[in-house]
């Protein structure tokens, strides 16, 4: 799933579906990006290659083997989130976690890893690395059409314009009850 989206749908889950706060939102909003940031930091890295470098051999520097793979590679595992997680119960972080900004981090980071696991076919991160490199292909890619990436595409952006519009209308309709 595109960064954008990770970041909308936990926000909206976060803000308006739990209604966890506006602080707990954007807190899960960056918490669901922080995975991307390497890649984001590589594009910059290596933007003077990319019309001098082939494709396949850019992307493979970009997310695995460049200076920033490792660190892509441990932000898409579930162990170091997982095991922040578990601190934060065992530990109770909660009590001085008043907003939830900590817990709706690490629950943004945590979704946007199972995400990935489910939508990538052919740029696979370990799920468990760097105990395992352990890797599943998913049937559906959420941009290769040949495994229905047209299709999750057309259902993510047309879900975040429903909820956009319901969010939108909701804010309407409270308005003029307001005055």
């Amino acid at each position: 799933m595109e960064t954008y989206a990770h970041s909308f749908f936990t926000w909206v889950l976060a803000k308006h579906g739990i209604r966890a706060g506006r602080t707990a939102g954007i807190s899960g909003a960056v918490g669901a990006a922080l995975p991307d940031v390497p890649a984001f930091v590589a594009a910059a890295y290596y933007f003077d290659e990319f019309d001098s470098m082939p494709r396949e051999q850019l992307l493979d520097s970009m997310y695995f083997t460049g200076p920033f793979g490792a660190t892509g590679s441990a932000l898409h595992s579930i162990v170091p989130v997982g095991g922040l997680l578990a601190l934060y119960w065992v530990l109770r972080l909660g009590r001085f976690d008043g907003n939830r900004i900590l817990l709706w981090f690490l629950l943004g980071w945590v979704g946007h890893t199972v995400v990935d696991f489910l939508t990538h076919v052919d740029d696979l991160r370990p799920l468990f690395w760097p105990l395992s490199d352990w890797r599943w292909a998913s049937p559906v890619s959420y941009y290769n059409p040949r495994y229905y990436g047209r299709e999750f595409m057309l259902v993510s952006h047309a879900s975040m314009l429903v909820v956009m519009a319901v969010l939108l209308r909701r804010r309407l309709r409270e308005r003029r009850e307001r005055k």
